[in-house]
């Protein structure tokens, strides 16, 4: 298309302008995309970084070392001395009171002590050896019951003194009910023959109902009673 454009300079004079004509989208050539230039190249540090030492490995702890294997040990407890002859027999003795007392912690008070009668026999049973024993005849007749009782010699001179140690278990009755608790006294005794009798003396712990209770020393004389049944 051609336009005709009159300027004030001349009716006749004539100046034309083309414009290039408008192209439909398709009918222009697609223009290449522009391909993503390269990251400039970095300039290359001539300083090298020496790399840190790796981590000294650990030292391995050292095992304790297992001891070998012991062999078992031997029977190391030496026989129970023998106490000496003069010893044979039963012995009845009786406590009427105790030389001191005291209430174990936590304890039930022990009450007051009530006369109890001991019978410490060294005798044999058939043909067997002569094994000592420690039981408790009774407090106040009918107070106690189930007695049971047995004695470790600890040390004799040989001649007519011994350390005994007696364990004896009985039920007491509470009072005057019918109900009982259980008693375990452990006695350390030291008893010396003379010639009025075995004289001995005491140093008892006792429980009640497998509780500590109270520690307890006395001393007495027993008598020699022959054979007589326990």
């Amino acid at each position: 298309m051609t336009f005709l454009v009159l300027t004030a300079g001349g009716a006749g004079a004539q100046q034309t302008l083309e414009l290039p004509a408008p192209q439909s989208q398709s009918a222009q050539p697609l223009a290449p995309r522009s391909r993503p230039s390269a990251a400039p190249a970095m300039p290359r540090n001539n300083v090298q970084t020496i790399p840190s030492a790796p981590p000294a490995p650990s030292a391995p702890q050292p095992q304790a070392e297992q001891p070998p294997p012991q062999p078992p040990a031997p029977n190391l407890r030496q026989p129970e001395p023998v106490l000496p002859a003069v010893f044979r027999g039963c012995w009845r003795g009786v406590v009427d009171e105790v030389d001191d007392m005291e209430q174990l912690p936590d304890a039930m008070p022990p009450g007051r002590w009530m006369p109890k009668t001991y019978m410490l026999c060294y005798r044999r049973v058939g043909n067997g050896p002569f094994q000592p024993t420690f039981t408790s005849a009774g407090v106040e007749g009918t107070r106690i019951i189930n007695t049971a009782g047995r004695m470790r010699v600890i040390s004799t001179d040989g001649r007519s003194y011994a350390r005994l140690r007696a364990y004896l278990h009985f039920d007491e009755f509470r009072g005057h009910s019918n109900s009982t608790f259980a008693v375990d006294e452990v006695t350390d005794l030291q008893c010396t023959i003379e010639p009025d009798g075995m004289h001995a003396s005491g140093v008892v712990y006792g429980e009640r109902n497998a509780a500590p209770w109270f520690r307890a020393r006395w001393h007495t004389t027993f008598f020699h009673v022959g054979n007589l049944t326990e």
